[in-house]
């Protein structure tokens, strides 16, 4: 797990460096000498700029305003100190590579630690050698510097802890493999033990929270149709065997009107189902006795019939609702919200969850090294969500059961908030990423300016202006339902495409977007 670390917010005023929590024994941090004022009684201060904030120090050597240092902050018969090193001569302003050498050479460190140091210094972050050192070691494991150098500048811009689990997290998000891969190679490892009741146990509990049963909803709406056109049958019957019971007239209504306007959500409400995983549990035992030849002629001819809907959208929708949750990302969302309640943690299956308790007991190196990777890249995830309550801004990738094989989706939320924290649904952008079976990669970008939407897909397949051209009516209609107004969609080379999913977190401000798109 990797540690949280409290924001620290900018002020303009000027805090007691002896007083202040920002830094503490053992760290150093870049800063200029701003002023240097006298003291009532004698003695001097100085006021310097440092890691975001004016701190005011009490001077126990002469230094120069407008001067370059390096501060270590000391601690002496419990007084907090700080040994100025300068980093610029007489000049008023120093290059900020000489001043990154300049510290690299007063730390000792090797020719590694400069885009650790470098990345530092302009954040105006704070960090111990050790941290410095730690960190460059890690970097250097990578063999990518430049890529490196984007994940140590995200991670020191955002004040999170200068650690190398925190920095592994961060490239294992940005750089990892694709989850479905790693899930592959996890299970694979663990098929070596296939008689440890833990791997049987792991696998069973992934399969079902990552591949769900497609049609199940599909299913259920075919039979309270086909349970409506007539008196106690077949349909009544399966409808029994997955939990469920006729609809009356009224609402039977308005559950054919959502689905022809594909309003999933609203199909949702009125199926009403109070224990989704038993349903998809109820669904799969269903599907076995079909194959078994355990239902009778009639049931086996309508499952059948009811089973092969072309259009798995309906239990898409529904599964991708909660896939934040079943990946665990907001696990430690809930244990704070229980804490803060004092209400009991919700007992709720996650990967997350299932990776620890693997790593806590599984046998075999290689496949705990599979699961702390897997860990680190779901990790990696939390960590750029940036909040410790639900979700809002994030970046997502997930395997998503499209085709014969599940492949993974990525996307990516751009965004800002109003003045209050509140979402702004007028301005937002969402970059998405998907491998299907025919096509291969494709990327599409949505941008929305004061509600109005422009599409834009990056493919070279010939054949995609024409689609694009065929359903834009239809997303023209979905989005005008949430108030958006189409302005266009077009397709564009692959080559022109914007950065991955993966990598437009490291290259833009957080921010957040309305989730009904």
């Amino acid at each position: 797990m990797v540690e949280r670390m409290e924001r620290i917010v900018p002020v303009t005023a000027a805090r007691d460096a002896a007083s202040s929590g920002r830094f503490r024994p053992g760290q150093a941090v870049v800063g200029r000498v701003e002023k240097v004022e006298e003291m009532e009684g004698g003695g001097r201060t100085a006021l310097v700029r440092a890691g975001g904030h004016i701190v005011r120090a009490r001077l126990e050597a002469p230094l120069a305003a407008g001067r370059m240092y390096l501060f270590e902050m000391k601690e002496n018969g419990g007084n907090v100190y700080w040994k100025a090193i300068p980093l610029s001569g007489r000049e008023p302003a120093v290059p900020y590579e000489d001043a990154i050498r300049r510290w690299q050479q007063a730390w000792k460190l090797p020719e590694a630690a400069l885009p650790v140091l470098r990345q530092a210094l302009k954040a105006g972050a704070a960090l111990t050698k050790e941290e410095a050192a730690e960190l460059a070691a890690t970097v250097r494991k990578t063999g990518q510097p430049a890529e490196a150098e984007e994940v140590l500048a995200y991670l020191f811009h955002r004040r999170l802890p200068p650690s190398s689990a925190m920095f592994r997290a961060l490239w294992a998000a940005r750089t990892g493999e694709p989850l479905a891969s790693q899930l592959g190679r996890l299970k694979a490892a663990l098929a070596a033990h296939s008689l440890s009741p833990m791997a049987s146990a792991f696998t069973q509990a992934a399969d079902r929270l990552l591949s769900p049963p497609l049609f199940a909803y599909e299913a259920a709406v075919r039979l309270l149709l086909a349970a409506e056109e007539g008196t106690k049958g077949p349909a009544h019957a399966l409808l029994s065997r997955l939990g469920l019971v006729p609809l009356p007239a009224e609402r039977m209504a308005s559950l054919q009107k959502a689905l022809l306007q594909r309003q999933f959500a609203e199909v949702g409400k009125l199926l009403s189902l109070p224990d989704e995983e038993a349903f998809f549990a109820r669904f799969v035992a269903v599907d076995a006795a079909y194959k078994s030849g355990a239902l009778s002629e009639a049931e086996a001819k309508l499952w059948m019939s009811v089973r092969a809907a072309g259009d798995p959208a309906l239990s898409l929708f529904h599964w991708l609702r909660r896939i934040v949750g079943r990946l665990g990302l907001e696990d430690e969302a809930m244990l704070a919200g229980a804490v803060k309640t004092g209400g009991s943690l919700p007992m709720v299956s996650s990967l997350r969850r299932l990776l620890l308790h693997l790593l806590s007991g599984a046998e075999g190196k290689e496949a705990k090294a599979a699961a702390a990777v897997l860990l680190d890249r779901l990790d990696g995830m939390v960590v750029i969500a940036g909040s410790d309550g639900p979700l809002g801004h994030v970046w997502l990738s997930f395997p998503c059961p499209l085709g014969g094989q599940n492949r993974d989706f990525s996307v990516y939320w751009q965004g800002r908030r109003k003045d209050g924290g509140v979402f702004d649904p007028d301005y937002s952008r969402i970059v998405c990423s998907v491998t299907l079976e025919e096509l291969g990669e494709m990327l599409v970008d949505m941008r929305v300016q004061r509600r109005i939407v422009h599409i834009s897909v990056f493919h070279d397949d010939p054949r995609l202006p024409e689609l694009a051209h065929r359903f834009a009516p239809l997303v023209k209609e979905r989005l005008q339902a949430h108030g958006y107004l189409l302005s266009g969609i077009d397709v564009k080379a692959a080559g022109a495409g914007p950065p991955a999913p993966s990598v437009l977190p490291f290259a833009a401000r957080d921010c957040e977007v309305d989730w009904r798109i």
